[in-house]
């Protein structure tokens, strides 16, 4: 009986002993390599290969089934590599190909997965997750040199992947919070993006369901984003030279897209501060373009499109579902749209060069339309109160309106065919009308209503017209046609 025990005792041994097993295996060939690898727990894994002169890399392993690979090599000289892996089933993989290349991981928990993978030389990867089952792929230095990348994961399910091909790209990742993903692709030289999916000291301990793309096509291109809050959506496409994105996200549920096609192009958005849902499409195609979109309250929407060179938007709204949709053709246009208040909606579309369009809204339910075809065309439009409604429609060169609506149900529509024609509307009051057509050059038109229920029709065709209107009281009416 005494001897059945102790064979119960020494099967026991045994099993326990193999499953506390782990395994490390190290090749090196070449001179002065140098490997240090130390396994606590169960089941770990670590394999090193170094095939060259001077690599250094060593491995901390501390838990149960955690996996390690680094190779280093074949005929590399100087690359440093450091694994530390505390937790289960963590796996963690760099290659280093080149030389004087140098990848730090940390991985703390548990099923966190990493791959680093650097070609060519002095490149530069430090990859920290902590927490449960996050992944992280950092590729560098596919046919290019001097690479920077900085991987940090706190939390859960959160995804990121680097790509970087040519010289001298920068990357930083930061996400904090669970099931954030990052995507960057840095193709050139000299990019530089930052990708922030973490909250600010003010606001909430962590950033959930965040996702962030990021496409650096050509040279000297910069890229930020920062998403704090939930469930944001963020893309960024730079195709050339010098450009230079901006994307700041906070509360919930914002999407922002911006595309730069050409060099030297800006873009900043800002969403969130204390909204929600908010939406921004950036698109800029030419040289200098300058765009600024703000927008603060909740689901307001913003589209900015700006083609050829030197274009200048800025956008502002505040309160909630605001509309604005600007388009610029041509060089050297500048549009300002200021919405403050709910449901205002503007349209501008400036086709030529040298156009400046200004629009302000105060107030709720307001409408402004502004199509500019042309050069060197002005429009100003202010509305302050609820319900105004303008339109403007210059064709030609050298036009000039400016329509002022203080009140509530009034509206404006001026038209202007031809150059150097010149319309001022002023209404103050209630339920106004003014209509403006100008058809030929150099005319001049201004109304001036200040009451309840005033009507103006002014139509001048040819040249060199003068028309003034003044309507003060209630229920007045005005036609005035000029021709010759």
């Amino acid at each position: 009986m005494k001897k059945i025990i102790l064979s119960v005792a020494a099967l026991i041994f045994t099993a326990t002993g193999f499953a506390q097993s782990n395994t490390s295996t190290v090749d090196q060939t070449g001179s002065g390599n140098t490997s240090a690898v130390t396994q606590t727990g169960f089941m770990n894994d670590s394999d090193v290969d170094q095939e060259g002169d001077n690599n250094d890399s060593e491995v901390t392993q501390t838990g149960d089934e955690n996996e390690s690979q680094v190779l280093q090599g074949p005929a590399s000289n100087n690359n440093e590599s450091d694994v530390t892996q505390t937790g289960n089933d963590n796996y963690s993989f760099v290659w280093q190909d080149g030389d004087d290349n140098d990848s730090e991981v940390d991985q703390t928990g548990n099923d966190n997965y990493s791959y680093v993978d650097q070609w060519g030389d002095n490149n530069d990867s430090d990859v920290d997750q902590t927490g449960d089952n996050n992944s992280s792929i950092v590729l560098q230095g596919y046919n290019g040199d001097n690479h920077t990348s900085i991987v940090d994961q706190q939390g859960d399910n959160n995804i990121s992947e680097v790509l970087q091909h040519g010289d001298s790209n920068d990357s930083y990742v930061e996400q904090i919070g669970d099931s954030n993903i990052s995507d960057v692709d840095q193709l050139g030289n000299d990019n530089q993006s930052t990708v922030w999916q973490s909250p600010s000291f003010a606001m909430l301990p962590s950033s959930d369901n965040n996702d962030s793309d990021v496409l650096q096509t050509g040279d000297d291109n910069e890229s930020f984003v920062w998403q704090d809050g939930d469930n944001h959506i963020s893309d960024v496409i730079q195709d050339g030279n010098d450009n230079d994105s901006y994307v700041d996200q906070y509360g919930t549920g914002s999407t922002s897209s911006v595309t730069q096609t050409g060099d030297d192009n800006e873009s900043d958005v800002f969403q969130g501060y204390l909204g929600t849902n908010h939406n921004s499409t950036v698109n800029q195609d030419g040289n200098d373009n300058y765009s600024y979109v703000f927008q603060h309250g909740n689901a307001n929407l913003s589209f900015v499109n700006q083609i050829g060179d030197d274009n200048d938007s800025d956008v502002n709204q505040n309160g909630q579902f605001n509309g604005s949709s600007v388009l610029q053709n041509g060089d050297s246009n500048d549009s300002d749209v200021d919405q403050d208040g709910t449901a205002n909606g503007s349209l501008v579309n400036q086709t030529g060069d040298d156009n400046d369009s200004d629009v302000i809204q105060n107030g709720s339910n307001n409408m402004s339309g502004v199509a500019q075809i042309g050069n060197d065309n002005e429009s100003y439009v202010n509305q302050q109160g609820v319900l105004n409604n303008s339109s403007v429609l210059q064709s030609g060169n050298d036009n000039y309106s400016e329509v002022d609506q203080i009140g509530n149900f009034n509206f404006s529509d001026v038209k202007q065919f031809g150059n150097d024609n010149w319309s001022d509307v002023n209404q103050s009051g209630n339920n106004n009308i003014s209509g403006v057509i100008q058809t030929g050059t150099m005319h001049i038109s201004e109304v001036n209503q200040t009451g309840n229920f005033n009507t103006s029709t002014v139509l001048q065709t040819g040249n060199n017209h003068n028309s003034l209107v003044n309507q003060v009281g209630n229920g007045n009416s005005s036609v005035v046609t000029q021709s010759n």
